[in-house]
C-alpha cells in the first residue's frame, strides 16, 4: 500500500494495472492511453456491502500524476464536464433501479402472508434466506470485477479484450452457478432437516433453479456497467423483480385454489426466483444485442477495434484465459466475502428459530407459523434499514469527492450530517413503529399475532439504521473491511442469543436477539468511525441535528428527545382516540383508519418540534425538494422558528 503525500486517499496497485483508491472507489483504466505520462482512470465506482453490492456513484476521468517520488491526484475537468453528467445520470438510473427492486421485493411479502398465511410465509422466508446466500456465493462481486476489467480495456481501445473478459467471466460463473445449483438441489433434503422443517425440501429445490440464470446475468450486467451503459442493467434488475413477483402471485393463487399443502405452496412461490432470473438474463442479453446492432448500423464493427491486437501498446491484454480468470477472482472474492455477511442474519434465524421453537414443545407447523409471525416485523425492519442505507449511501460520493479535493472540513460535515439523519430517522422509526405496532400489524397482515415481537423489532430499527449509516460512512472513507467484520460479529451474537432466549421467550426472544445484534453492529461501526474521523465530528452526529451549530452535542440530544416525546404523544393519543371511534368497523378497516392518520400526525409533530426547537437549520431544510428559500414551506418553517437569532442570518 502506497500513501500519497499530503492526500487523504491511499493507493493500492493490483495486478494488471488496476488501481484501487482506498477512499471508497475503484478507479481503473489503461495507462498507455494517457498523455503526458498520466495514468488516466476512465471510470471509477464506489461500492457498499450493506444488504449486498450496490453501485453508489461514478467519478469520471480521474487522473493520477506521478512526479518522481511524489504522487498527486488531478481531475481532468475539461473532459469531465463533457462526460460527467452522462456518467452520473447512469449511476442514478442504476442506483434507483436497485432501490426500487429491493422495495418491490420487500413489499411482495405482504400479499404473500395475507393470502397464504403465516406458515407458508415462514417457509418462504426461511428458504429465501438460504437461496439468497447461495446466489451471493455464486455471483457476488463479479459485476464489479468484470466492470473494472472491461472499463480498463475499453479505456485502452481494446474492445476485443473487453469481450474476452465477458467470455471468461461467463465461463467462470456458469461453472459456479452449476455447482451451487447441484449442491442446493441435491442437498435439499439435508438442508430441510437442518432447518427442522422437512416440508421445506421442495421449496429449496425450486429456489435452486435460479442459480442457473443469476450468475450469468451478473456477468452481463458487469460488462454493460464497465462500458458505462447503465440503462441495460437497470432494466434487467426491474424485469427480474417484476417477473418474480408476478409469477409468485399467479402461482400462489393457483396453489390456494387447489388447496395445496404449505410445502407445495411455498415451492410454487419459489419458482418465481427462477422465472425472475430468466427474465433478468433475457432483458440484459436483449439490451446488449440491441447495442451491438446499433453500433454495427452506425458503421462500427464490434470486434475489429485496434485494441484487439496483441502487439504494440495493448499487448498486455492478450493474456491467457486462466490468468484472466484469476484476475476476475482476485477482485470478486474479497467483495463476495463482504457481501455474504448481510444475508447471514436471515439464514441464522432460518436454521435456528424453527428448531428452537420445536425444542420448546411446538410442532413443526406451529414453529413455522410462529416464524412467519416473526418475519412480519422483519419485513418492516428491512424496509427501514434499506431506506437508511440508501440515504447514507447517497452521501458517499460527496464524501469521496471531498477526500479527493483534500477537503477535510467538507468530509467531516458530510459525516456529521449523515449521522444526524441516521439518529433522527432511526429514532423516529423505532418509537413510531413501537407505539403503532398493533394497528400497523393488523392493517398489513390482517391480525395482531406477533405484535409484541414487532414492537421489540421496532427498537432494533434504531440500531439497524445506525449500523447502515455508519457502514456507508466507513465505505466512503475507504474502509470496506470493518463494516463486514462488525456485521459478522453481530451475526454470531444473534445466533448465541437466539439459542439462549428463543426456547423460553419464543419469537420475542429472537426479537430481543435482533435488537442486541443490530445495536452491537452499530456500536462497533461507531468505534471504527471514531478511529478515522475526529471525535468531535462523530460527537456532532451522535448529538444529532443542531449540535454542531449550537456547539453542544448534549443540547442537540435534548432537542431530539423533546421532538420524539412530541411525536409519541401525538401518535399515541390520536391512535387511542381513533381506536375508540372505529370499534364497530371490521378489524382491518379500523386498523387502517387508525394507523395512517396516526403516522401522519406523529411525523408532523416530530418535524414541527425539530424545527421549532432549532434542531434543523434553514440551510438544511432548504436542501430538500419543495423547501427552497422563499417557498411556502420555507416561510412556514421560519415562522415555527420565530424569534431565533439563526433565522436572521440563515
Amino acid at each position: 500500500m502506497e500513501a500519497i503525500p499530503d492526500h487523504p486517499i491511499r493507493v493500492k496497485k493490483l495486478p494488471g494495472g488496476v488501481l484501487t483508491l482506498v477512499g471508497g472507489a475503484f478507479f481503473h483504466g489503461g495507462g498507455r492511453s494517457c498523455e503526458d505520462g498520466r495514468l488516466r482512470r476512465e471510470a471509477g465506482r464506489d461500492i457498499s456491502a450493506d444488504c449486498g453490492i450496490m453501485l453508489r456513484g461514478w467519478l469520471p476521468n480521474l487522473c493520477v500524476s506521478y512526479r518522481g517520488k511524489e504522487r498527486a491526484m488531478k481531475t481532468d475537468r475539461r473532459e469531465a464536464s463533457a462526460g460527467g453528467s452522462v456518467v452520473w445520470r447512469g449511476a442514478a438510473i442504476l442506483g434507483g433501479a436497485a432501490l426500487l427492486s429491493k422495495l418491490i421485493g420487500t413489499l411482495q411479502k405482504i400479499p404473500l402472508q395475507n393470502l397464504a398465511g403465516d406458515q407458508v410465509f415462514g417457509l418462504y422466508s426461511a428458504v429465501y434466506s438460504l437461496a439468497v446466500m447461495w446466489m451471493t456465493l455464486a455471483s457476488a462481486g463479479v459485476p464489479i470485477a468484470v466492470s473494472a476489467l472491461v472499463a480498463e480495456r475499453e479505456a485502452a481501445g481494446d474492445s476485443a479484450g473487453a469481450r474476452r473478459v465477458l467470455r471468461s467471466s461467463l465461463a467462470l460463473l456458469s461453472g459456479s452457478g452449476l455447482a451451487a445449483f447441484a449442491i442446493l438441489f441435491l442437498g435439499a433434503d439435508a438442508f430441510a432437516r437442518w432447518m427442522g422443517v422437512s416440508e421445506a425440501a421442495d421449496a429449496i429445490r425450486a429456489s435452486s433453479l435460479a442459480l442457473l440464470f443469476a450468475p450469468m446475468t451478473a456477468a452481463l450486467r458487469g460488462y454493460s456497467q464497465g462500458r458505462l451503459r447503465m440503462v441495460g442493467p437497470a432494466a434487467s434488475q426491474l424485469a427480474e423483480q417484476t417477473a418474480r413477483v408476478a409469477f409468485m402471485l399467479i402461482a400462489l393463487l393457483w396453489a390456494i385454489e387447489r388447496a395445496w399443502s404449505p410445502g407445495a405452496t411455498a415451492a410454487a412461490v419459489h419458482g418465481g426466483l427462477a422465472v425472475g432470473g430468466a427474465a433478468g438474463l433475457a432483458a440484459i442479453a436483449a439490451w446488449l444485442l440491441r447495442e451491438r446492432r446499433r453500433a454495427s448500423g452506425e458503421g462500427g464493427k464490434p470486434g475489429k477495434s485496434g485494441g484487439g491486437k496483441r502487439s504494440g501498446g495493448n499487448s498486455e491484454y492478450g493474456e491467457a484465459r486462466l490468468a484472466l480468470l484469476r484476475r476476475i477472482a482476485a477482485v470478486a472474492l474479497p467483495i463476495a466475502a463482504s457481501s455474504v455477511v448481510a444475508p447471514l442474519f436471515g439464514l441464522i434465524d432460518a436454521f435456528t428459530l424453527p428448531r428452537l421453537l420445536q425444542s420448546a414443545g411446538a410442532t413443526a407447523g406451529e414453529a413455522m407459523a410462529s416464524f412467519g409471525e416473526y418475519n412480519r416485523g422483519i419485513a418492516l425492519l428491512q424496509l427501514i434499514v434499506m431506506a437508511a442505507g440508501a440515504a447514507g449511501g447517497a452521501l458517499v460520493p460527496a464524501m469521496t469527492a471531498a477526500r479527493t479535493r483534500g477537503d477535510r472540513t467538507g468530509e467531516r460535515e458530510q459525516a456529521a450530517f449523515a449521522l444526524r439523519l441516521g439518529w433522527l430517522f432511526g429514532a423516529a422509526a423505532a418509537i413510531g413503529l413501537a407505539i403503532l405496532a398493533r394497528p400497523i400489524n393488523v392493517m398489513l397482515f390482517a391480525d395482531d399475532r406477533g405484535t409484541a415481537a414487532m414492537a421489540l423489532l421496532a427498537f432494533a430499527a434504531l440500531g439497524g439504521t445506525l449500523q447502515a449509516v455508519y457502514a456507508s460512512l466507513l465505505q466512503g472513507l475507504g474502509d470496506l473491511r470493518s463494516p463486514a467484520l462488525n456485521l459478522a460479529v453481530a451475526v454470531l451474537l444473534k445466533a448465541a442469543l437466539n439459542a439462549l432466549l428463543a426456547p423460553s421467550l419464543g419469537i420475542g426472544g429472537a426479537a430481543l436477539a435482533a435488537l442486541a445484534a443490530y445495536g452491537a453492529a452499530a456500536l462497533l461501526n461507531a468505534l471504527a468511525l471514531r478511529r478515522r474521523l475526529p471525535p468531535r465530528a462523530v460527537a456532532a452526529g451522535a448529538g444529532t441535528a443542531g449540535a454542531a451549530a449550537a456547539g453542544s452535542p448534549a443540547r442537540g440530544a435534548w432537542r431530539l428527545a423533546l421532538a420524539l416525546a412530541a411525536m409519541a404523544a401525538a401518535a399515541g393519543l390520536l391512535a387511542a382516540l381513533l381506536e375508540g371511534l372505529t370499534r364497530g368497523l371490521a378489524p382491518r378497516a379500523a386498523a387502517l383508519l387508525t394507523a395512517l392518520p396516526s403516522i401522519a400526525a406523529g411525523a408532523a409533530a416530530f418535524a414541527a418540534a425539530l424545527v421549532a426547537g432549532g434542531a434543523v437549520a434553514p440551510r438544511e431544510w432548504r436542501a430538500l425538494p419543495g423547501c427552497g428559500a422563499g417557498s411556502r414551506v420555507d416561510r412556514l418553517l421560519l415562522r415555527l422558528r420565530a424569534g431565533r437569532y439563526e433565522d436572521l442570518n440563515p
